[in-house]
Formats: C-alpha cells, sequence, structure tokens
C-alpha cells in the first residue's frame, strides 16, 4: 500500500490528538497490513520518525509533527568558534551555544550573553586554553558561585567553558554539535546561578513556550536530569508550574 496514502490516512485520523499511543498506532496499521508482525510495525515507526512525521514525547507515546524542530541558527561568529574547537579536539566530545537563543521564549530581552561551550572531562580545561591562545576575551573555566557573581554578567558577551556529561543529548549541525532542547532546559534548571537573570518566572515562562512551539521528548529530559542528579527534583518541578506535566506520568 502506498506510503503517501498511509501517512494521509494517519494524519486524518489523529489529527487534533495531543498524543498518540503505540497500541492506538499498532491498531490503525493493522485496519490496511491485519498480519502486520510486531518486527515490521516497529520499522514502520522509525520510518515516521525518520520522515518527522512522528516524534517520541515518552515511552510508548508519540506526537504527530505539528510542533516545529528545534534548529537554531548559529551566528557566525558561534559558529567559527565550535568549528574551531571540533577541528582542534576531533576526538572529544564538544557543544557550543548561545543564550541569544533563549530570547525567543523570554519575556525579558536580555542584553548581556553567554556563549556556553562545553566538552568532555578529558578536555575541558585544553579547550579553555585552546580558546585564550586564540585571543578570545572574557573566557572561564568551569565559574564558582563567586566568579560568577563578580564578572560573568560583567560584559556584553562572555564565554564559559564547562565540561559535558558523558551521553549529554546533543546533536549535529552541519560542522558543529549543538544541545537539544532537553538539554537545554535541563542546564536551565540546574545551573540556576549561572542562568541567573533566566530563573523564577521567566524559566516557567521559557518551558511554557518551548512546549507550546516544539516537540519536546520528556524521556530524554528526564534522564538526563537524572544524571544530573536532579530527576526527581525536576519532575517536581514540572508538574507544579509548567504545561509539562502533561507529559509526565
Amino acid at each position: 500500500m502506498a506510503t503517501n496514502f498511509l501517512t494521509y490516512q494517519l494524519e486524518q485520523k489523529f489529527h487534533g490528538k495531543e498524543y498518540i499511543t503505540r497500541d492506538e498506532l499498532y491498531e490503525f496499521y493493522r485496519l490496511y497490513e491485519p498480519d502486520l508482525s510486531p518486527a515490521t510495525f516497529s520499522w514502520r515507526i522509525h520510518n515516521l520518525k525518520e520522515k518527522n512525521i512522528l516524534q517520541s514525547v515518552k515511552r510508548n507515546f508519540y506526537t504527530l509533527m505539528g510542533k516545529k524542530l528545534f534548529q537554531p541558527i548559529t551566528s557566525p561568529k558561534l559558529k567559527a568558534l565550535g568549528i574551531k574547537v571540533t577541528k582542534e579536539f576531533p576526538a572529544a566530545n564538544s557543544c557550543v551555544w548561545s543564550t541569544r537563543w533563549l530570547n525567543e521564549w523570554t519575556i525579558h530581552q536580555s542584553g548581556r550573553f553567554l556563549t556556553v561551550v562545553e566538552a568532555e572531562a578529558s578536555a575541558t580545561e585544553s579547550v579553555f586554553y585552546f580558546l585564550k591562545d586564540a585571543n578570545y576575551k572574557n573566557v572561564f573555566l568551569n565559574p564558582t558561585e563567586d566568579i560568577i557573581e563578580k564578572y560573568i554578567y560583567e560584559q556584553e558577551e562572555t564565554i564559559i567553558v564547562k565540561t559535558l556529561l558523558t551521553k549529554a543529548p546533543i546533536q549535529q549541525q552541519k560542522h558543529l554539535s549543538v544541545p537539544t532542547l532537553e538539554k537545554i532546559l535541563v542546564d536551565l534548571f540546574i545551573d540556576k546561578k549561572l542562568y541567573v537573570p533566566f530563573q523564577g518566572g521567566e524559566l516557567i515562562n521559557i518551558f511554557n513556550t518551548v512546549y507550546k512551539n516544539y516537540g519536546i521528548n520528556i524521556t530524554k529530559m528526564l534522564r538526563y536530569a537524572k544524571r544530573r542528579g536532579k530527576g526527581e527534583v525536576m519532575i517536581e518541578f514540572i508538574t507544579k508550574n509548567t504545561l509539562l506535566k502533561e507529559l509526565v506520568d
């Protein structure tokens, strides 16, 4: 049966439905393929996800891709920095991003920004000295609370070099890696001192605005929060304060 026909029928069947369970999808496909095997069905789901028709929100729950995929626009300056780090340390996982991206989701528009460079533990210090030697200004390595309070937001643009947690959720964007939405949200929640302008009501607004506009994988988010030792605390924050509580069991 033609793939386009099934995709159309799928979208018609579940249009407007917030979430689709794996069982609902299986019953849908069995209407057209009565002898559908579990293995073939798993491939069907994988294929839909590859084509950005379907997205996981948690285990055995999906949503049709009515929301945008997170593909941040990297400025030439940020892109150049990220590519330099990748080329200099090709064996080390790393990612870059800018808090400028947050202005899309915040109520108050910040005028001071952080460029965050994360690299795996074995390379973090080397990345810091590499950037210093390359004449980048206002570069700080894993800054303490005292350093953050005194210096971090004194300049319009500051570079923070941090340790990238193993298996942190990052994504490829051409020649560099950037964090996923799930990672950004978790880091904003946990690293309160570093991201102090984005706390309180602003943080809640960021979570809700992101949820309304982008697909979020809650399983990926909470797995990362748990790896950072804040899984239960983050669940409590989500369920008490944000629209993402719909995704949490």
